[in-house]
């Protein structure tokens, strides 16, 4: 995973991309830093990629922060896993509650971040839907449907 914060774009100036992330996430001399722009949340995205990545991959919750905003609901949960980290977008009406990655290599922990993140912000998901983006095991989609109003793929 690489290391990403969101700033939001009044206080943003690319001259201090490396400082500002280097403020909340342990850079190594080698790391490159870059940035994307986030009208939708009058934010930027400042992450870093190892130098010998040589693709110009995004961190997965660049997708995540894209497509929130098209979800229609006033609660906006949008969640992708990969093998080490659960990432989680969750917004409410325009505002953007939580862009974060939290390390779960198994359901049970991607399961209690979810939950955590809903209870932090006082979200209900009894009138949430979750929309999960990539590959999901098969039992965190069950379990996700005992406990939200709807789950869908993306």
């Amino acid at each position: 995973m690489v290391g990403f914060t969101l700033v939001p774009s009044e206080f943003f100036s690319s001259e201090d991309a490396y400082r500002i992330l280097s403020e909340v996430v342990p850079l190594k001399d080698t790391d490159i830093v870059q940035h994307i722009e986030l009208p939708d949340y009058k934010a930027v995205l400042v992450y870093a990629r190892q130098r010998d990545n040589k693709s110009p991959s995004e961190p997965p919750i660049t997708e995540l922060l894209r497509f929130a905003p098209s979800i229609s609901a006033h609660n906006r949960l949008v969640a992708a896993l990969d093998s080490n980290y659960l990432y989680i977008v969750l917004a409410e009406g325009e505002k953007l509650l939580l862009a974060n990655a939290y390390p779960a290599a198994d359901i049970v922990t991607a399961q209690y971040f979810i939950f955590a993140a809903l209870r932090e912000f006082q979200i209900n998901p009894r009138v949430t839907t979750i929309h999960f983006h990539g590959e999901i095991p098969s039992a965190l989609t069950e379990e996700m449907f005992k406990h939200f109003r709807s789950v869908e793929f993306v």
